[in-house]
């Protein structure tokens, strides 16, 4: 059974979005904590992306995070949508060990600048990513 690991660095990244926008904080923090008790949902999160989980509540985009896949690190994002249907302005960087189906909440970032991979953000999610020892899932062209 797949289960949702929160590393700390999320949880403190987590906990500063709260406190300087409680709206869209406490509405990642719901959907973390929806996932991580859903056994079911945990089950098909990656199959068959991108998609929209349109009746998960909250809802959210899945899809994989292109870069890090070339470069052998399986790293999907996460687009939470807002109460009334938009779309916030924070991504969730979500790692998944296949063969111990653990799935690890990396980090949080602004859409703005979160698939810049030119980035200190993008080189910390890497490093956040290879600390945990996933196997490489090879590189693809």
């Amino acid at each position: 059974m797949p289960i949702l690991i929160t590393i700390e660095e999320f949880e403190d990244e987590l906990d500063a979005l709260v406190q300087a926008n409680p709206d869209d904080g406490g509405l990642i923090d719901a959907l973390i904590e929806e996932l991580g008790a859903d056994s079911d949902m945990l089950e098909i999160l990656c199959d068959e992306v991108p998609k929209w989980h349109y009746m998960f509540n909250p809802s959210f985009e899945i899809k994989r995070f292109a870069a890090c896949w070339k470069a052998g690190r399986r790293i999907y994002v996460l687009k939470p949508y807002g109460v009334d249907g938009h779309l916030l302005n924070y991504r969730i960087f979500i790692a998944h060990d296949l063969h111990a189906d653990e799935y690890f909440v990396l980090t949080i970032q602004p859409r703005a600048t979160c698939y810049d991979t030119t980035t200190d953000a993008y080189r910390n999610l890497c490093h956040r990513y290879d600390g945990l020892g996933i196997p490489s899932i090879g590189r693809l062209s």
